[in-house]
C-alpha cells in the first residue's frame, strides 16, 4: 500500500476515532441528560393532566355529596314524585353545574331519575344499561352500590368517556339506612380538552383507545393502561400520551399533549455541530500534515521509485537518482546510484556473454538439425526414389492419373532433397539460385500438389489464379515449400475441415500473399514466439520447425512474414501475411 494511502487512511481513522469517542461520551452525558429531561417533562405533563381529571372528580363530588345529603332527596328515593322532580331537579341543573348526566337509583337498584344532556351536540342523551358499551359503567356502579362510601371513577360509555361520582343517599344527620345512590358525571369532550390545554399550556387532543392503538400500535397502547405515560417524538414535537382507565383497568380515554421540543432540538443540533467541528478540525489538520509530509518525504520517495522503475527493465542503466540534501533520503539516493553504476558495468558484460552464447547455441542447433534431417529424411527418400524408378520402368508409358502422378512424385522428391541440402548449408554461405518465375503459378502448383497428395482431407482451398502474371525473382521450389507449409498448417489446425482463403496482390514494389483460415487461430502462448524453432501448437504431432524454416526462406528472399492480429482483418481464425519483393533475390545470381 502506498505511503500516501496509508497517511490518508491514518487521518481518516483518527477522525473516525475522535468521532466514536465523542459519540460515546455524548451518549453518557448529553444524550442521557437529554433523555432524563424528556422523561421529567413527560411526567410533569402527565401529572398535570391527571391532576385536572382528579380536580374534575372533586368538583363533581362536591355537588353530588350535597344532593345525596339532602333530606328531601332521602324521602324522594323512597317515594319518587313528579312534583319533586319538576320543582327541585329541573333540567337547568345540568348546564348550570356543567354536568352531562344525573342519575338517582333507589335501594333496590332501580333508576328513578335519569337526566342527560350533551352540550357539544346540544341534545338530550340517555345512558342505556343494556348497551354493551356501558357494561363497565353499570358494573362499576352496581359493585359498590351497597357500600356507604363515595366512589369516583372514569368509564367509557355509548356517548364517549365519562367522569363519574357515585354518592350514597343518606339523611343529613347521618341516621337511618342508605336509601339509594346519586350518580353525577360529565363527558370528556372538547370543552374539557380546552381546559386541559389551558392548564398545561400546550396543544392537547382527546383520543379513544382505538385511535391511540392506531397511532402507537397495539403493544404500546396496552402499556398505556398503567400509570406511566408514554413519549413519542417527531421532528419538532414531543407527543405525551396520558391515559385514564375504568375500575376494571380498561382504557376510557387518552389525552395526547403535543409539546414543543425546540429546546431539545437546539441541544441535539449543538451536539451535531460539535461533531462536525471535530471532523472539520481533523480534516484541516490532516490536510496540513499530509501536505507537509508529502512535500518533505513522499514526493522525493516517489521520484526515487519512478527512477528505480525505469531502471527495473534494465533498458537504460545510465539513469541516476537525485542526491539533493543531507538527510536519510539523500544517503539512500547515493547508495542507489552506486548500485546502478555497478549494475551498468555488469549489464554490459552480461550482454556480451549472452550474444556469444546465443550465437554458439544457434550454430549447435543448426548442426544438430541438419544432421538429424540428413539421417532421417535422405535415406527414406533414396528408397522411395528407387521404388518409383522400378514402378516407372515396369509400367512403361502409362497414361491417365498414373502418368501425371509419377513425374510429380519424382519432382517433389528432388525438391525435398534440395531442402535437406539447404538445411545442411544453414548458417553457411547461402548458395540458393534465384530465377524469374510467376508467383501465381507457384501458388497453383502448391495447391495442386496438396490436392493430389490427399493431405488436406476435407479442407477447401479458396484460391483463384490471377488474371495477369505476377513476375518475381525467387527460388520457386523454396517458395512452394513455404506456401504448402502454410496451407498444411492451417488444414491441421482446423482438423482437416474448413476453408483456407489465399489472396495475392501487389503491395508497393512487391507482393502481399494473405493466408486466412476459419480455424481456432494461434494460442496466446504461441503468438509471442511464433517463428522460433521447436515452437508448435500441435503437441506431439509436430516438431515446431515448419514456420521457422518458412520464415527464414522468406527472409532470404528479402521479404517478411507476420501474423495479422487486427480484428477487422480476422475471419475468426489465423491470418498470416507473406510480403515478397519482386527483385528480392537479385544478389544471389541467376
Amino acid at each position: 500500500m502506498a505511503l500516501k494511502t496509508k497517511l490518508a487512511l491514518f487521518i481518516a481513522g483518527a477522525g473516525l476515532l475522535f468521532s466514536l469517542a465523542y459519540l460515546w461520551l455524548n451518549r453518557l452525558t448529553v444524550t442521557r441528560s437529554g433523555n432524563e429531561q424528556k422523561h421529567i417533562t413527560t411526567d410533569k405533563i402527565a401529572s398535570r393532566v391527571l391532576e385536572m381529571v382528579e380536580n374534575e372528580k372533586k368538583r363533581i363530588a362536591t355537588i353530588c355529596f350535597d344532593w345525596a345529603a339532602w333530606d328531601v332527596m332521602y324521602e324522594y328515593a323512597t317515594k319518587p314524585t313528579r312534583e319533586f322532580e319538576s320543582q327541585s331537579m329541573p333540567a337547568a341543573v345540568i348546564p348550570e353545574f356543567d354536568l352531562n348526566v344525573i342519575l338517582v337509583i333507589n335501594r333496590v337498584k332501580k333508576t328513578i331519575y335519569h337526566e342527560g344532556y350533551d352540550r357539544q351536540r346540544r341534545r338530550p342523551v340517555r345512558f342505556d344499561p343494556g348497551n354493551p358499551r356501558n357494561a363497565g359503567l353499570w358494573r362499576s356502579l352496581y359493585v359498590d352500590f351497597d357500600r356507604p362510601s363515595m366512589r369516583r371513577f372514569v368509564s367509557a360509555s355509548e356517548h364517549g368517556p365519562l367522569i363519574l361520582v357515585s354518592a350514597p343517599i343518606l339523611r343529613g344527620d347521618g341516621r337511618g339506612p342508605m336509601n339509594g345512590r346519586v350518580i353525577m358525571g360529565r363527558l370528556v369532550n372538547a370543552a374539557f380538552n380546552e381546559r386541559i390545554s389551558a392548564a398545561v399550556q400546550e396543544m392537547t387532543t382527546l383520543l379513544t383507545p382505538e385511535q391511540a392503538a392506531a397511532e402507537l400500535g397495539p403493544e404500546r397502547a396496552r402499556r398505556l393502561a398503567g400509570d406511566h405515560p408514554l413519549l413519542r417524538e417527531s421532528a419538532r414535537v414531543m407527543h405525551v400520551y396520558s391515559a385514564s382507565a375504568d375500575p376494571a383497568g380498561d382504557l376510557a380515554f387518552i389525552v395526547r399533549v403535543d409539546a414543543d421540543r425546540t429546546l431539545f432540538g437546539l441541544q441535539e443540533r449543538a451536539s451535531r455541530n460539535f461533531l462536525a467541528s471535530i471532523w472539520l478540525s481533523t480534516l484541516l489538520l490532516g490536510l496540513l500534515l499530509f501536505a507537509f509530509v508529502d512535500r518533505l518525504l513522499l514526493k522525493r520517495l516517489a521520484d526515487i521509485s519512478r527512477r528505480a522503475g525505469e531502471v527495473a527493465s534494465f533498458a537504460d542503466l545510465s539513469i541516476r537518482v537525485p542526491e539533493a540534501g543531507r538527510d536519510e533520503i539523500a544517503r539512500l539516493s547515493r547508495t542507489i546510484n552506486l548500485m546502478l553504476e555497478r549494475l551498468e558495468k555488469e549489464s554490459v558484460r552480461r550482454r556480451e556473454m549472452e550474444d556469444r552464447l546465443v550465437m554458439n547455441e544457434k550454430l549447435a542447433a543448426t548442426g544438430r538439425l541438419a544432421a538429424n534431417i540428413a539421417h532421417e529424411v535422405n535415406n527414406p527418400l533414396f528408397a522411395i526414389a528407387n521404388s518409383l524408378a522400378v514402378i516407372k520402368s515396369s509400367l512403361g508409358d502409362a497414361g491417365g492419373d498414373i502418368g501425371e502422378v509419377l513425374p510429380l512424385a519424382e519432382k517433389e522428391i528432388a525438391r525435398v532433397r534440395k531442402i535437406t541440402r539447404r538445411l545442411l548449408d544453414h548458417g553457411k554461405v547461402n548458395l540458393e539460385t534465384f530465377q524469374e518465375a510467376d508467383l501465381g503459378s507457384i501458388l497453383d502448383t502448391a495447391c495442386e500438389v496438396l490436392k493430389l497428395s490427399r493431405q488436406l482431407g476435407r479442407t477447401a482451398v479458396r484460391w483463384q489464379t490471377p488474371r495477369e502474371p505476377l513476375p518475381i525473382l525467387c527460388n520457386a521450389d523454396s517458395l512452394q515449400q513455404v506456401f504448402m507449409n502454410l496451407i498444411l498448417n492451417a488444414s491441421e489446425a482446423m482438423e482437416k475441415r474448413g476453408d483456407v482463403f489465399i489472396q495475392a496482390e501487389p503491395a508497393g514494389d512487391g507482393y502481399a500473399v494473405h493466408f486466412r483460415d476459419t480455424g481456432p487461430g494461434f494460442p496466446e502462448s504461441i503468438r509471442r514466439k511464433i517463428f522460433e524453432p521447436f515452437n508448435s501448437s500441435k503437441d506431439a504431432k509436430g516438431a515446431g520447425l515448419g514456420l521457422y524454416i518458412s520464415y527464414h526462406i522468406v527472409k532470404r528472399h528479402g521479404g517478411a512474414m507476420a501474423l495479422d492480429e487486427t480484428p477487422e482483418s480476422s475471419m475468426g481464425g489465423a491470418h498470416l501475411v507473406v510480403t515478397l519483393p519482386r527483385r528480392g533475390g537479385i544478389d544471389h545470381g541467376g
